[in-house]
């Protein structure tokens, strides 16, 4: 009796667990692997602009859903049927993502770099300034001796 129980059990579980997945249509106006990778891409930093400092995203008066409809010269419905044309293909949405965390990664990696550069080079122009500021300070005895040094 118990084994029974068990087996309907597992039966009703089987059939309440399975789910329909409905099948989404090609949207009129499919971009391309590319064309959604750069669609995605632009997301993401507008996002993050927005995210970052809200009040002068907002001062710009930029639609997000305009400025990507007129880019990719698609209407929203056409962005939010192809969003969920490429999630229903995974292998396609996982290459699309994939890509766009490649991008998103090389261009952090180009704002770190060019943080790293404009620190140096505001240390030396820093070190400039302070043997400019040691010189003023200096007798012109001292400078002479310091110039005969190097």
């Amino acid at each position: 009796m118990k084994y029974t129980l068990y087996l309907v059990s597992i039966c009703i579980l089987s059939l309440l667990g399975c789910q329909k997945i409905d099948e989404v249509e090609k949207p009129d106006k499919l971009l391309n692997k590319s064309e959604m990778k750069g669609l995605i891409y632009d997301m993401v930093l507008l996002d993050a602009a927005y995210g970052v400092n809200e009040k002068k995203f907002e001062d710009m008066s930029l639609d997000m859903l305009e400025f990507l409809s007129n880019k990719y010269k698609v209407d929203s419905t056409q962005i939010k049927l192809n969003i969920e044309y490429y999630n229903i293909n995974f292998d396609d949405n996982l290459e699309i993502y994939e890509a766009v965390k490649d991008s998103l990664e090389r261009l952090d990696k180009l704002y770190v770099d060019r943080a790293k550069e404009m620190d140096s080079l505001k240390k030396l122009k820093r070190i400039e300034q302070d043997s400019i500021a040691k010189l003023d300070t200096l007798s012109p005895k001292k400078i002479l001796k310091m110039q005969s040094e190097n």
